[in-house]
């Protein structure tokens, strides 16, 4: 049994810089093609064979063509070097630059001022994609991330009123210059009030006032299946809105050998996307948009991810006050498959953690998790995302037909 399945995730992948990314070839083309002299011999009166004019119409296509190719290919290069997300079978790039994992170099902001991440449950109407998109948009922003190599180019979710905004740790990971882009093309520089590499999460802090705050949703209302939306950068396009569905709640993703616990949907996210909200049907931000996956034959559709919005509150509010993030563990080890009629049977306790301090042992079936029946590891993950160390869960289990419930503390990783 694998102990990864005890933790959860510590990080995401790293951004390329795009900080503009060029209207697409196909859209030049017939401009291309017009400026050509195409029709020059008829203005001289000439009869030319209909063929002969065919032959040089597609000759100027092709060359036309051959050189928007050449005008193009540098800057689109650059938009296409996206890190490897590791794996067999993901997406490389041999010539891979090393990414940093610093805290940007801007200045700090103050921390310990009592804000939050409030999460709120589903109310309201259910809205259509043309109102999450009207109603989310004063609340997303782009980001400008500027580094001695060139700048990256992210979003970000508007937290408060007056300035506090959340985004990727990635997106702005080794700058010396951030600058937050509003809907209405306002810009701002932004200092630094918390960032953690492993979490893939930062806050940042502009001088404004009179924000439009994103509604943050809870990720443990999520239903696999439930209409989601999107909104970022998608490649520099700012804005840009893509739906989808919640395929799953929590999928264990591994990423540069760290494994994270993250929400799967079927919304196209593309690089510029990270850090952008993931929305549901009431238009409240369920999760921080942070990878996909790509393969090199372009098999992959549709594998898009989130970090979920009870993890983000957990690592925002500390973050904002000043503290440590940790990552908070149960101490054992469970088998995978369910036992029949339900539940998880204990492999392993930790004799140093709250889960044997609370008297649960090897062989013992886990059977709910604050009061929620537990039918996979999933169940477990799910739980854990909104807690640390130090903080309790219920747990029921069996033990020779007896049932038992108890409060189990978490233990630092």
């Amino acid at each position: 049994m694998d102990n990864q399945n005890d933790g959860l995730w510590q990080g995401g992948p790293w951004e390329q810089p795009s900080p503009a990314f060029p209207n697409p070839p196909a859209d030049r083309l017939p401009k291309a093609v017009s400026r050509r002299s195409v029709l020059r011999p008829r203005r001289r009166g000439r009869r030319w064979p209909w063929f002969l004019g065919l032959f040089t119409l597609i000759a100027v296509i092709c060359l036309s063509t051959v050189l928007l190719d050449r005008y193009f290919r540098p800057r689109l290069i650059l938009q296409d070097h996206f890190p490897s997300i590791g794996g067999d079978g993901f997406y490389h790039q041999e010539d891979e630059e090393e990414y940093s994992t610093e805290p940007p170099s801007i200045p700090r902001a103050e921390t310990g001022t009592g804000v939050t991440v409030p999460l709120e449950p589903p109310q309201g109407e259910k809205l259509d994609y043309i109102q999450i998109y009207q109603r989310a948009l004063p609340s997303a922003v782009s980001i400008e991330a500027l580094t001695g190599q060139g700048g990256s180019a992210g979003s970000g979710v508007v937290l408060t009123q007056d300035g506090y905004i959340i985004t990727n740790a990635h997106v702005v990971a080794g700058a010396s210059e951030v600058r937050v882009i509003f809907h209405n093309n306002q810009r701002m520089s932004a200092s630094l009030v918390g960032f953690d590499a492993a979490e893939d999460l930062a806050v940042l802090k502009v001088d404004a006032q009179g924000l439009t705050p994103a509604r943050f949703g809870d990720s443990n209302t999520l239903q696999v299946g439930e209409p989601v939306a999107a909104l970022g950068d998608s490649l520099g396009y700012r804005a840009t809105l893509t739906n989808g569905i919640v395929s799953s709640l929590v999928r264990e993703v591994e990423v540069d050998g760290i494994t994270m616990a993250l929400i799967q949907t079927s919304a196209a996210i593309n690089f510029g996307n990270s850090g952008g909200p993931l929305l549901n049907q009431y238009g409240q931000v369920m999760g921080i948009n942070t990878i996909k996956i790509v393969t090199e034959d372009g098999s992959a559709e549709g594998l898009g991810f989130a970090i979920p919005s009870a993890r983000i509150k957990y690592v925002a509010d500390r973050l904002i006050a000043g503290e440590e993030v940790q990552t908070g563990v149960f101490g054992f080890t469970v088998n995978t498959v369910p036992v029949e009629g339900g539940g998880l049977e204990l492999i392993d306790v930790e004799e140093d953690s709250g889960a044997w301090a609370s008297g649960l042992r090897p062989g013992d079936i886990l059977a709910a998790a604050n009061g929620a029946p537990i039918s996979g590891i999933e169940d477990l993950t799910l739980v854990k995302l909104g807690l640390g160390p130090g903080d309790t869960v219920s747990l029921t289990y069996l033990r020779n037909g007896e049932r038992f419930t108890v409060d189990v503390a978490l233990i630092a990783r």
